[in-house]
């Protein structure tokens, strides 16, 4: 189980690792050999033996076997092509595998104490044939573990440490260093040698790597330590699983590390009191191009453009005509045309500007290997045209569901005007009759301060105040009507260009901070997992 979460946390670091725009070939590499290797049947487990020319791992691989397995002799190089030493009743079962390892030539052996070890004698990592070191860097990858050969002139070879023990000792834990051709020396001095290549491991960080002292032309006699590492009641599934997850983890490490996180905890890249900041700046930007007070207006005097047919009585249907003709009503009473012309009230460069300048602040503080993808988003035109494209779909949304309030009331105010106007007719009628019947009675009522004042002038100044009164109440509840649409539509714009903002401009960002915080909680999964899966077993 362990080792199946600390393959999890692998493809979930390349996961994030492509969000964040990272090279992840090398762990997706790691990550399919894993499983394929997985895939096989056999128990056994795939031993290397690793080294430079004239070492003696043929030699020693003879004498493991205690006949001729591998052709060793004075000519350089002898290994051309790797020879696998496998368990004879496993010959079937390692077929597949020894076909994706492209090994060929196969020879069996019966030991019953080694049934779980297949051995590969691999070409010289140094040869003079460029093509030997090409096979050995694409056999190490694959093998389980490795037995790193060498012989007293070449236990410090640069080749040795700096191109293979330092690249590949980290991905394995189950490994020896092998000093053969220790006959050459003195048994003091064999173990002077022996102890100064502890202390070069211990140098490099690998002091968990042991080192055993063998003169293989001494055949099973003289590779006596060897034979008792091999022999040590070493699980085969464990070495394998645990091979996969140390190549695992340091896969994983090696994204987190270019990525700048440690295990656990990934910093936002952008402070998210800074990042509100800005994002309040540029929705205050937006908003002032958008102009939610000049909205309000436009909704009032829409509110009233509707109320008036139905509030105003007879002369509200001419108003309203002569509005629409003459183009007013467009012009002064069109909400959502107004939030369409947004742009033709100004630029948005000066919106963008908190936020951009925020991300360039950013930028000097993040790793090298994700500042390409974050750098994108602080270029100024691609700001504008995400902003510009987010506030487009927002207000379109917004117009295409604008539906103008209407009130029951306006109807009650226009049946009010209505009998207004045959008042006013009446009384229009009634001095109409006075001037054409110069002597008829007229009667008169008594006005404070004014004395007695005909009738007709009576009732045609209390009709002109109830009309007046009558409008002024349309023209209010219109105008409060409109102005709550307005407040209500301000708001949604608002929260919706937020939104918007938010998923075009600042998305992008959170993605990679999600990505980053995904590759930490990776690391920090596969430092727990894979460590235990990549515990040797002894």
């Amino acid at each position: 189980m362990d080792l199946q979460r600390c393959l999890a946390h692998l493809d979930e670091a390349i996961e994030a690792a492509a969000v964040l725009g990272i090279e992840a070939t090398a762990a997706a590499s790691v990550r399919d050999t894993a499983r394929t290797r997985l895939g096989f049947p056999s128990d056994a487990y795939v031993l290397a033996m690793a080294g430079g020319t004239g070492v003696g791992k043929s030699t020693i691989l003879n004498a493991l076997a205690g006949e001729e397995v591998s052709p060793a002799s004075a000519r350089r190089p002898t290994t051309a092509e790797p020879v696998a030493w496998i368990p004879a009743n496993k010959r079937e079962e390692l077929a597949g595998l020894l076909s994706w390892l492209g090994v060929t030539q196969v020879r069996e052996h019966r030991a019953e104490s080694l049934g779980q070890l297949a051995v590969l004698d691999l070409p010289d990592f140094d040869s003079i044939a460029p093509e030997h070191r090409e096979r050995v860097d694409t056999l190490l990858p694959r093998v389980d573990a490795v037995a790193w050969v060498v012989d007293p002139e070449k236990y410090k070879d640069e080749i040795m440490h700096g191109g293979y023990l330092r690249t590949f000792a980290p991905r394995l834990r189950h490994q020896l260093v092998v000093l053969n051709r220790s006959d050459l020396l003195s048994a003091e001095d064999a173990m002077r040698v022996s102890d100064d290549m502890r202390t070069q491991l211990g140098r490099e960080g690998l002091a968990t790597i042991g080192v055993a002292i063998t003169r293989a032309r001494d055949g099973a006699a003289g590779i006596g330590e060897f034979r008792h590492w091999l022999d040590s009641g070493v699980e085969a599934k464990r070495i394998v699983a645990s091979r996969i997850a140390a190549e695992a983890h340091e896969a994983v490490r090696d994204l987190a590390a270019r990525t700048g996180v440690a295990d656990g905890g990934a910093v936002p890249l952008i402070d998210p009191a800074r990042r509100e900041r800005a994002l309040d700046a540029v929705g205050r930007g937006v908003l002032a191009l958008v102009d939610i007070r000049g909205l309000e207006r436009q909704a009032v005097a829409a509110t009233r453009l509707a109320a008036r047919p139905r509030g105003a009585g007879p002369f509200g249907h001419l108003t309203s005509w002569v509005y629409r003709l003459t183009g007013r009503a467009r012009a002064s009473a069109d909400p959502a045309g107004f939030l369409r012309r947004w742009q033709s009230r100004g630029s948005l460069a000066p919106a963008v500007e908190p936020l951009r300048e925020l991300i360039a602040v950013t930028l000097p503080t993040v790793p090298g290997s994700v500042r390409g993808g974050l750098a994108t988003l602080s270029t100024p035109a691609i700001f504008e045209q995400r902003l510009a494209g987010a506030i487009d779909q927002s207000l379109a949304a917004e117009s295409a569901a604008f539906r103008v309030p209407t009130s029951v009331l306006w109807s009650v105010i226009g049946l009010a005007q209505y009998a207004v106007t045959a008042l006013l007719l009446f009384c229009a009628l009634w001095f109409a009759a006075l001037f054409l019947i110069h002597e008829a009675p007229v009667g008169s009522v008594d006005v404070p301060y004014l004395g007695r004042v005909p009738t007709p002038v009576v009732l045609l100044s209390v009709t002109l105040l109830i009309g007046f009164l009558l409008a002024q109440a349309l023209r209010l509840h219109a105008g409060w009507l409109g102005r709550r649409w307005a407040r209500r539509i301000g708001h949604r714009v608002t929260r919706e260009v937020r939104e918007r903002i938010t998923e075009s401009l600042l998305l992008p960002i959170e993605r990679f901070d999600s990505a980053r915080q995904q590759l930490a909680n990776a690391a920090a999964g596969a430092t727990e997992d894979c460590v235990s899966a990549a515990t040797p077993a002894r």
